[in-house]
């Protein structure tokens, strides 16, 4: 066994009884809403680039063959974001990380068409399919995050109050997040568990934030319509018009060539995915007739899954940026669908 100076640096082979834990990646607490928060910045960031762009006639930034372009400026923010996610803590840390983040991921993104094409095409045509993708997979994740709640091991529980513990010393609790750590906390060993809550008492005590108020608003808000007498059949027959409808006309648009002569191959992609998404809308109406709403609720909500995470890249690609139009109305279902399937889970 090789000794270095003195006895400071000792160079061992592992034992085969070495049971030192294993190291583990702690999830942050609120590293979802975070996510989310940096997939909707970046959203931003894109349609007011390509909207100022396009209404300034495409300036171009420098002289003679300079061109600044705006990746270098997304490049930087994202230098800035992940230097105060280094360097700060505390959930102001945080959101600004998310925030110069996803502003600076959104300044990078919109700029592919010139990375993948040998002429440094801006307006590359799957370009927009492929910002759109980036971000629905950001998206996704952070819903995946945000439905994972298994805690296993004690460890993992103790390490992430303590997380929200050290954040409420810098920036104080919100009544929700004290709840949240204490909850952690169960089942955990004693001395654990008290040392833990002495940080917590230690935190000041604040409000929560504008953009958790507003998050909570729109909750809120959302479930006061769910509620609504002819909410539910509002909603189911807006899905079997819209899907119908315009599952008809791409079926068409696939047949003919026309409009879109340049882009039969994602208008035909499109007319399948939606011809598909159409009929299992159909099939859950045809469920919640028979009264079998968690199943009818879980199926809609599937074809508007399709519709988001499949259907609308073809749409991106073949419309371009025209295709945010659709997505607010495939939102908003979502959102209804996923509150009564839930209820309708839960009993």
């Amino acid at each position: 066994m090789p000794v270095g100076w003195g006895s400071v640096f000792v160079e061992s082979s592992p034992s085969p009884t070495d049971q030192r834990p294993a190291r583990r990646l702690i999830r942050l607490a609120d590293g979802a809403a975070r996510l989310r928060m940096m997939a909707i910045a970046g959203i931003a960031t894109v349609l007011i680039t390509r909207a100022y762009l396009a209404a300034t006639g495409y300036p171009k930034v420098g002289g003679g063959t300079i061109h600044i372009g705006h990746v270098l400026w997304g490049g930087l923010l994202m230098i800035a974001a992940l230097t105060v996610g280094l360097v700060w803590v505390g959930e102001r840390a945080r959101n600004w990380t998310a925030l110069l983040g996803g502003v600076g991921v959104g300044l990078f993104v919109d700029e592919v068409g010139k990375y993948l094409t040998t002429t440094n095409d801006y307006f590359y045509r799957p370009a927009a399919a492929i910002i759109y993708l980036v971000f629905a997979a950001l998206l996704v994740v952070a819903s995946l995050l945000g439905r994972d709640t298994r805690v296993v091991e004690p460890g993992e529980r103790v390490a992430a109050a303590a997380q929200v513990a050290a954040d409420g010393l810098v920036s104080g609790l919100t009544s929700d997040e004290w709840a949240r750590a204490v909850r952690l906390l169960d089942g955990c060993a004693a001395e654990d568990r008290a040392a833990i809550e002495h940080l917590l008492t230690s935190a000041t005590v604040r409000e929560p934030g504008r953009v958790a108020r507003f998050g909570a608003g729109v909750r809120w808000f959302i479930e006061w319509v769910v509620r609504l007498r002819y909410a539910e059949g509002v909603v189911f027959a807006l899905l079997v018009l819209s899907h119908g409808i315009v599952a008809v006309i791409f079926t068409i648009q696939a047949v003919t060539g026309e409009p879109h002569p340049n882009d039969g191959g994602a208008v035909a992609a499109s007319a399948v995915t939606r011809g598909v998404a159409a009929v299992v809308v159909v099939a859950a109406v045809w469920l919640r007739l028979r009264s079998r709403r968690a199943a009818a609720y879980r199926l809609a909500r599937a074809a508007v899954l399709l519709d988001l995470l499949v259907t609308e890249i073809f749409n991106f690609h073949d419309s371009q940026f025209g295709a945010v139009a659709e997505l607010p109305w495939l939102l908003v279902a979502l959102l209804f669908l996923t509150s009564w399937q839930r209820k309708a889970t839960d009993g």
